[in-house]
């Protein structure tokens, strides 16, 4: 019961949710922008902004905005809000809390409903941070009696966001912009102030600027500035100073451009439009006005967008200049259709209409959105979009954006919505059969638009309503209505066939399945069913129970069917088609049987109705207001009960319309309407409804109207420019239509139909819109109503345009000469009566009856006035404005007519360079005129400035050109020298002659590119990767610049690349020589060298080409493929291929091959490496041991040397038969027996496979028997048993490999006997072993004798050695090995009938002893090496272990060959302590490492130069020549660079020039003051240290002459400071002058113990030294070879000697002299105790570095990282302290300490030598 429940609750709810939703969506509306933001907002920090949106929809609504890239725009507190309106509001902030993503980005307003949601355009948000600004004014021109021009100079950084809004004359008159001005002061719309007609008494006058922040709204007034006027009046050109290159306005607006020019007299300006074929003039009119320097144009349209030319002429000449004007006209977006409602699956198309003032607009960029989101292009077909087979993701908001080329956007929205689509049936259910109990569910799911309804029906009624059945339904959120029927417990009757039916108002869909329920069969009630006569009844017998075996149908107790019409379906539903009222009414009965013979039955009634028909009616045609009409509704047929009703426009008829409805009959209806009116009008419908249908029938009736004003027109009154609507509106049936016409003559003449066109506009409404009324606008319109009733209705007006006075243009010039009559005059249009008045300046009113020489005449024009002023004798007070002013009663204007008086001409003045370039210079100037003449040319005149040259050559070398025809005042002098100073000066030349020069003008013509390369280009090889390339500087007249450097390019020759790699580097300016050290370049390579001076400007030419070559150097790759094979037992053939071409760095001399075999030899007596040499690349290698494994090494050698080894290559010779045994021992063990030992071949030659031992007896001199055994490999004994007595047996054994039998051992023969007597059968000899093993030595002998064993001399007995053991079987075992129990080990046996002895040589294998370490020689960048090694240990040295590092660095490694006793490591740091030690490895183990060394590289930090040779100052500059500065061996870093002023403040600011300067020639330092004292301070670094200089100079006077005595006296007082930056520098003074005070002291307190010191100090080196070299025999020479090699020799081969002469040491030469003693099988304890180090220092000059051999190659570098990881350029300051001061001590010491060892004096005896200890 709980389910059926739950379903009913559902139910409900889901049915009032369908039920409301409904209306609800029968309202909706999609959102549509109200106020949409502007594609445009720019605000101010200080203010803030807010962009506003919003829209309009159903349901209303949400506002929300996005970025460019679709993210939601957040709240950012204090910086943006979204307010709830959809107001964004960007808030004031702080110029530091400017973000770019939020202050200068794009937005969108997105507006979104249950519809669709649509975007705005792009809004682009620029925020300006608000700054400071002046504004200062600027005099372009200033001539009196001409017009003077003030600019108002705006900052760059503002100037597009400020205006020029008014200007003020001192002290408050306040000039503000017009198109015209007041005659004397006009203030031009783009801020320029003109004042027309200067005088002496304009000079006292001030003016300022005043502007305006149109964000901030901030006012910025300038600083008074007073005009300064030019005396002359001399004529001088126009030139244009300020025009508007483009103006761009929208439609209907008004367009202002200007064009001002200066001269004097005041041009007059000419405007022509260049927009047809040719230039034509630009008349005034009822839209342009010509105003002087203005332009204006009313009201424009797109047919004044074009090219204009303005052109300024006074008798002087003219100029022109060329105007833009782009007229943005609007274009209007629409799509058709706006709403669009589309049934389900069919097509949906909108397109996109682009117009423009009504006309379509061409091709335009347009997008199309789908609720905001951008659709792809697929679906665009030029303006139109197409959606295919609409689905409900296809529904909602559709935009159409068109964007302009000049980016601006416009848009348009439309909605398509969902058309009535009939159900789908997306879900049924099944046919089920069942059993009576179980719960059943049946499901249907229907979609369709509206979404439908579905109903359930049980054999076609509807289902029985018990509380078993129950039924839900619920609508998903895509629209789709589910329906489940629930039955919770299905009884038999419940079976029978169900149906759900989906519908709605465009369709109905149907499906049925039966659910068979077993049982006995069962028909259920079968309501009253009325049937609708001429249709098909469809009737189900409702039986349930399964199975069911026949239905049958019987009427009247007859079995259907009976008659044609009726039909019995195979489901048993009898179906009759077409019904008939009389045939088909009635009871029916149907019943069922099963198999089984069970029946049921039941009956029903049918009724059948007819529908009703309703005979066509219409009203009649021609029916007017005021008539009368009838008609009548009748129903032909159709069963009662009927129900007539009347509608009107599908509603039911109002009381006011005044219709009468009468019921003639139940069958018949009447309309009547007694008077019409155009209320009546309409669609009629009768309506006829019984049981069976209604039936509607529709009538129209028109009543026909004749227009009627509702809006009259009337007279109208109109000010020229203004707009004006005509409004005229009339009603009517059908509604009239309205048409404008315009009298084209009188009243009564012909009248012309009124269009649209720009400035016309015929609105909707009927009314009439003429905007920018001029006059051709006036006279008599009509205005006329018509829908086709009568003859219309119509009205005829006067539109009057009153007319202000107007002037053709704005100004005019008039030029007279002096003593000539001027005529001045002015032509006026406008409304009459105009009255004329004449000023002068602009205020004084001219009058004939005050002033003589004025005369005034006026007379009547059809358009207007015109007037003339005559004034007589003119001179020169008479130049200036004078204006003619005309008035009426609509307004005023005015007129300036420029007189011009003309004097003769005066120099030019105001000579300036307006451009300079390398070859020329542009000249202005600004002329002067006294009015009296003209000026008819300029004479430019211009010399290079030499000051060399004596001042009387100066004229003659003048050079001229002329500017006329007609005079600029610009010249352009061209052929000039690049770099070069120049004197020009102008002259004026007019009718009167010419002008004296103006003031001479000094110009340097700007450098150009040096046009001549570097010269004497040479290259030349300094190493195998390094090439000096040298040059000089091009010649002084092709540098045409100070040469700042030189680009250096290489690239090989070979390569065929035409690109150069280039190098720069930096120039002294002075056009010296210079060079460059390529390194890096690939070794014996050939080079293409070209060089290129630059300066700053650009690169000159390139050089010529030069060739060089690198030198050779050894190979640098091994040989490659090397291959090994065995030929025999004693010979290999190896093979190989060449390194790399571009490896071998040479010509290939050869190859060299390198063999060893590998063996384990105790001690080998020789060195078995071998080489040989070739040029083949294969060798055979001959003489070699049997069957024994040989490591080959190939490389490849140029002339400079050998090249990089090949990997060990092992390779294996073959075998051969073996040697003879090493021995053989054969003694009696028994009367009959005899034992046989013997050992193995000393070469085996191969793997032994067997011994052959042969047997003889012999008998005397007969030989009785032989026989031969083989007997195992393993086996190396044989007891021959059962032998005769008293025979001699003799015997010999042979080994045999896989090649064959050997040679045969010694024959050894033996008699048997009774008596046996003690006899060894082992064998002695070498044992070797390692260290801390176990070694067993036998001594197996017969006759049970008595053992004793020997170490040396001295009897063992048992237990008397700790680690030895002595066996019963006579072996001795001696365990955990050491060294000392190394020796030879004796085993005697006796019996007492015989004896034997045996000796072991035992030979014990330890680690090696550390080698001894010398250091030859170090560099800057290496130290070079030496060692010797110690005792082997008893095994053969296997490699070194080099360990280095730096002082406070990580330790590096590096495994050595064990052949190597040298070598050098290279790319250390400069002038940097390291500490070196070695140790030695055998098989056994690694010994101690050595001594370390402490090792210093060459190099200290900088010296300090000569300030003479680093400073050479000039008036305000500096050259330092930085390489000057001493590196001392170290490469310098950078420099740190500061000066100051030397004032009487000790603490003056130094000024930083820089803090990290790269290493270059020369540096400048500018802006200095001449004739000052400065104190420069430096600091150059390198990887050894800082030093620190201060230097003083003077500079220069300002003309370059040397400063005055007292400023050289305060320089040279004032000593150059030099500071040592480094304290290692400092600290070694101290500490020598302490040294050296020390040393005198002990010098006498040891040289009384020298003599006797000397021989111990001998005695216990040498005795350290034999202790060193345990098992050396010659002590003496190991002493001489401790002796460091020179650095000559880094790589000592097997034959090298360590030199031992003076001339073969490094200066720099640190090396040990003896080393502590100890056991050498015990680790050493390395330190500075057992370290002694010295440091020959000779006063001859030292070898040349980089005449060494190359070094040894290095195995692989390991490195071992320290716990102290400093930085490597950071030194130990107190390393070096002890370095140098110990170095100090030791040199005054050098008597006391030295004569330790006599021998190392005698090897140098003429030699000053520094001994340091640490």
């Amino acid at each position: 019961m709980w389910i059926s429940s739950r379903f009913f609750v559902i139910f409900l709810l889901l049915h009032l949710d369908t039920t409301c939703s409904e209306p609800f969506e029968a309202h909706l509306r999609g959102p549509g922008f109200v106020m949409e933001p502007p594609g445009r907002v720019e605000f101010s920090n200080s203010s803030g902004g807010w962009l506003d949106c919003s829209a309009s929809g159903s349901p209303q609504p949400t506002v929300d905005w996005v970025h460019a890239d679709g993210s939601a725009v957040t709240e950012i507190h204090g910086v943006r809000r979204v307010l709830r309106n959809g107001t964004l509001v960007l808030m004031p902030f702080a110029a530091a809390a400017y973000h770019q993503d939020v202050h200068n980005t794009i937005y969108r307003c997105i507006a979104s409903n249950s519809v669709g949601r649509i975007v705005s355009r792009d809004v682009q948000v620029r925020a300006v941070v608000a700054q400071a600004y002046k504004v200062d004014v600027e005099v372009l021109s200033a001539s009196r009696g001409c017009t003077a021009i003030l600019r108002c100079v705006v900052p760059t950084f503002v100037k597009e966001l400020v205006r020029v809004v008014s200007w003020v004359h001192e002290p408050a008159i306040y000039i503000y912009p017009s198109l015209q001005g007041d005659g004397k002061f006009h203030l031009l719309p783009t801020g320029e102030l003109l004042i027309h007609n200067l005088q002496e008494s304009d000079e006292s006058q001030s003016f300022r600027c005043r502007s305006m922040h149109r964000l901030t709204r901030q006012v910025v007034v300038s600083s008074p500035t007073r005009l300064r006027i030019n005396s002359h009046r001399g004529i001088i050109s126009p030139s244009v100073v300020e025009h508007t290159a483009h103006v761009q306005v929208s439609q209907d607006e008004g367009a202002v451009l200007l064009c001002v020019a200066q001269g004097c007299p005041s041009p007059e300006y000419s405007w022509y439009t260049h927009n047809g074929a040719g230039p034509l003039p630009v008349l005034s009119g009822p839209r342009v006005r010509l105003l002087g320097p203005i332009l204006a144009i009313e009201a424009v349209t797109g047919e004044d967008s074009g090219v204009y030319k303005c052109t300024a002429g006074n008798v002087g000449g003219e100029a022109s200049a060329e105007l833009r004007l782009t007229v943005a006209t609007p274009i209007q977006v629409e799509i058709s259709p706006n709403v669009l409602s589309v049934h389900m699956g069919g097509t949906a198309e909108f397109r996109c209409l682009v117009t423009s003032n009504g006309s379509p607009v061409g091709m335009q960029n347009i997008l199309w959105y789908k609720d905001g989101r951008q659709l792809p292009s697929s679906g665009r077909v030029e303006d139109t979009l197409v959606v295919p087979r609409v689905s409900r993701e296809n529904r909602g908001m559709y935009q159409c954006v068109v964007r302009r080329p000049e980016g601006d956007t416009f848009q348009a929205t439309a909605e398509l919505q969902l058309g009535d689509a009939p159900p789908v049936l997306l879900y049924s259910f099944i046919e089920q059969t069942l059993q009576p109990g179980p719960a059943v569910s049946l499901k249907c799911s229907a979609a369709g638009n509206p979404t439908p309804q579905i109903s359930w029906t049980l054999d076609g009624f509807p289902l029985p309503s018990n509380g078993r059945f129950m039924i839900g339904q619920y609508i998903t959120v895509h629209g789709d209505v589910i329906s489940h029927v629930n039955i919770s417990h299905v009884m038999v009757e419940d079976g029978g066939e169900y149906a759900c039916n989906a519908e709605n108002r465009a369709g109905r869909v149907q499906h049925a399945a039966r659910l068979n329920i077993y049982g006995l069969p069962y028909i259920r009630l079968i309501p009253k069913v009325t049937a609708v006569s001429g249709e098909t009844l469809n009737l189900k017998c409702p039986v349930a129970g399964y199975p069911i075996e026949e239905i049958h149908w019987e009427r009247g107790g007859r079995e259907l069917p009976d008659d044609i019409r009726q039909r019995v379906q195979p489901d048993g539903s009898l179906t009759i088609s077409p019904v008939q009222k009389n045939s088909d009414s009635g009871v029916y009965t149907c019943w069922a049987r099963n198999k089984q013979g069970h029946s049921a039955r039941r009956s029903g009634e049918v009724t059948v109705i007819v529908p009703p028909s309703i005979e066509p009616f219409a009203f009649q045609e021609g029916l007017a207001e005021g008539m009368r009409t009838r008609t009548v509704c009748g129903v032909s047929r159709g069963d009662p009960p009927l129900k007539l009703i009347w509608l009107k426009d599908g509603d039911p008829l109002p009381d006011l319309l005044g219709a009468n409805v009468t019921m003639l009959d139940q069958y018949s209806s009447l309309l009547s309407i007694p008077s019409l009116s155009a209320t009546h009008s309409g669609e009629y419908t009768c309506v006829a409804k019984n049981p069976a249908a209604e039936i509607k029938y529709t009538a129209l009736l028109q009543v026909k109207v004749p227009p009627r004003w509702i809006v009259e027109p009337v007279d109208a009154n109109v000010e020229r420019n203004r707009h004006i609507m005509l409004h005229c509106q009339a009603q009517g049936v059908p509604t009239p239509s309205i048409v404008w016409k315009k009298a084209t003559g009188s009243k009564s003449g012909e009248y012309e139909e009124v269009r649209e066109r720009p400035f016309t506009k015929l609105l909707g409404n009927g009314s009439l819109l003429l905007q920018h009324v001029k006059e051709d606008r006036e006279g008599f319109y009509l205005c006329q109503a018509n829908n086709g009733i009568g003859t219309g209705i119509g009205k005829v007006i006067q539109l009057k345009v009153n007319s202000s006075p107007y002037f053709s243009s704005t100004s005019r010039s008039v030029m007279v000469k002096k003593g000539d009559t001027a005529l001045l005059q002015c032509a006026v249009s406008g409304d009459k009566p105009i009255n004329i008045v004449w000023m002068r300046s602009g205020k004084n009113t001219l009058n004939p009856s005050t002033n003589y020489k004025i005369s005034v005449k006026q007379e009547a024009t059809p358009d207007g006035v015109s007037a003339e002023l005559q004034i007589r004798t003119v001179d020169a007070t008479d130049s200036g404005p004078y204006f003619c002013r005309a008035s009426n009663l609509y307004g005023n204007d005015q007129q300036l007519v420029q007189l011009q008086v003309q004097e003769p001409p005066l120099p030019p003045s105001v000579l300036e360079a307006a451009m300079i370039s390398s070859r020329s210079v542009n000249l202005k100037w600004q002329p002067k005129s006294l009015g009296t003449g003209d000026v008819t040319k300029y004479l430019v005149e211009f010399r290079e400035a030499d000051r060399s040259l004596p001042p009387a050559l100066f004229v003659e070398q003048w050079q001229q050109i002329e500017v006329k025809d007609p005079p600029h005042f610009n010249a352009l002098i061209e052929n000039l020298k690049p770099a070069t100073r120049y004197a020009f000066r102008v002259i004026a030349e007019g009718s009167a002659g010419r002008s004296a020069p103006s003031q001479e003008l000094i110009v340097r013509t700007e450098p150009q590119r040096p046009a001549g390369p570097p010269l004497s280009l040479s290259a030349r090889p300094l190493s195998s990767t390094e090439l000096l390339i040298s040059w000089v500087a091009p010649l002084p007249e092709l540098r045409h610049g100070d040469i700042q450097g030189y680009n250096v390019g290489y690239k090989l020759s070979s390569s065929g690349n035409t690109v150069y790699n280039f190098t720069s580097i930096s120039g002294d300016g002075d056009g010296g020589n210079g060079e460059l050290l390529l390194s890096g370049l690939a070794k014996f390579a050939r080079y293409t060298v070209v060089v290129q001076a630059f300066n700053q400007v650009g690169p000159g030419p390139l050089s010529e080409p030069t060739a060089a070559q690198t030198m050779e150097d050894v190979p640098s790759r091994p040989p490659e493929d090397v291959r090994c094979a065995a030929l025999s037992s004693q010979s290999l053939q190896v093979s190989w291929q060449p390194p790399p071409i571009y490896h071998t760095n040479g010509l290939l001399q050869g190859y060299k091959l390198i063999f060893e075999p590998i063996i384990d030899d105790i001690q080998p007596s020789k060195d078995e490496v071998e080489s040989r040499k070739t040029t083949a690349l294969t060798m055979v290698l001959t003489g070699l041991r049997k069957y024994t494994n040989y490591s080959i090494q190939v490389l490849a050698h140029t002339r400079m040397g050998d090249g990089a080894v090949s990997k060990p290559l092992f390779c294996h010779s073959e075998e051969d038969v073996p040697e003879a045994p090493a021995d053989i021992k054969v003694v009696s063990s028994s009367s009959q027996s005899l034992y046989i030992s013997w050992l193995a071949p000393t070469e085996p030659n191969g793997v032994i496979t067997k011994y052959s031992l042969y047997t003889r007896v012999v008998n005397g001199r007969e030989e009785l028997n032989n026989e031969k055994r083989s007997l195992p490999s393993q086996q190396a004994y044989y007891e021959a048993k059962g032998l005769h007595p008293h025979m001699e047996y003799q015997f010999w054994v042979t080994a045999s490999t896989r090649v064959g039998e050997g040679k045969s051992s010694r024959v050894s023969s033996q008699i048997t006997t009774n008596r046996v007597p003690a006899r060894i059968i082992s064998f002695g000899g070498p044992v070797v072993r390692p260290w801390r093993s176990t070694v067993t030595l036998p001594c197996t002998a017969v006759g049970k004798p008595k053992r004793e064993w020997f170490k040396g001399d001295v009897a063992l007995r048992q237990g008397g050695l700790h680690n030895s053991q002595m066996l019963d079987s006579g072996d001795l075992i001696i365990s955990s090995l050491q060294l000392a129990d190394g020796g030879n080990y004796s085993c005697q046996v006796d019996n007492g009938i015989g004896t034997d002895r045996l000796t072991h040589t035992l030979l014990v294998q330890v680690p090696p002893t550390s080698p001894t370490l010398y250091v030859t020689s170090a560099t800057s960048s290496s130290i070079l090496m030496h060692w010797k090694c110690g005792f082997t240990g008893n095994a053969p040295i296997t490699g070194y272990t080099l360990f280095y590092r730096r002082t406070n660095g990580n330790t590096d490694e590096m495994q050595l060959s064990r052949h190597a006793s040298s070598h050098e490591l290279k790319g250390l740091v400069c002038g940097s302590t390291y500490q070196i030690h070695m140790s030695a490895q055998n098989k056994v183990g690694t010994s101690p490492t050595s001594t370390t060394l402490h090792v210093r590289t060459q190099g200290q930090s900088p010296g300090h130069p000569a300030s003479t040779a680093l400073l050479a100052p000039n008036s305000t500059s500096l050259l330092v020549r930085l390489h000057s500065w001493p590196d001392n061996g170290c490469p310098l870093l950078y420099f740190v660079l500061q000066y100051r002023a030397v004032t009487e403040d000790p603490d003056a600011e130094w000024v930083l020039v820089s803090n990290a300067l790269k290493p270059q020639r020369r540096i400048m330092v500018n802006n200095l003051r001449p004739s000052t004292l400065y104190q420069l301070r430096m600091e150059a670094h390198n990887v050894a240290g800082i030093s620190q200089a201060d230097f003083s100079f003077v500079t220069l006077t300002k003309d370059g002459d040397p400063p005055p005595p007292e400023i050289m006296h305060r320089g040279h007082s004032g000593h150059t400071t030099v500071i040592l930056g480094n304290i290692n520098l400092l600290i070694p003074s101290v500490a020598a002058v302490s040294g050296l005070i020390c040393t005198i002291i002990m010098v006498v307190v040891c040289y009384r113990h020298m003599l006797k010191n000397a021989q111990p100090l001998a005695e216990q080196a040498n005795h350290i030294q034999k202790e060193s070299l345990d098992n050396r025999a010659n002590s003496e020479a190991a002493q001489r070879e401790r002796y460091y090699a020179t650095i000559h020799k880094v790589s000592m081969q097997n034959n090298d000697k360590i030199p031992e002469t003076s001339e073969d040491i490094s200066p720099y030469a640190t090396f040990q002299l003896s080393e502590a003693g100890g056991n050498m099988s015990q680790p050493h304890h390395g330190g500075p105790a057992n370290t002694l180090l010295h440091s020959f220092m000779y006063h001859e000059r030292a070898l040349a570095e980089g005449c060494s051999s190359p070094p040894p190659a290095a195995s692989k570098n390991r490195r071992r990282h320290s716990r102290k990881t400093e930085p490597e350029s950071e030194e130990s300051e107190s390393d070096q302290d002890q370095l140098t001061s110990s170095r100090t001590e030791s040199s005054n010491q050098h008597e006391g300490k030295i004569k330790h060892n006599s021998r190392l004096i005698q090897h140098f005896p003429n030699h000053n030598i520094s001994i340091t200890y640490l």
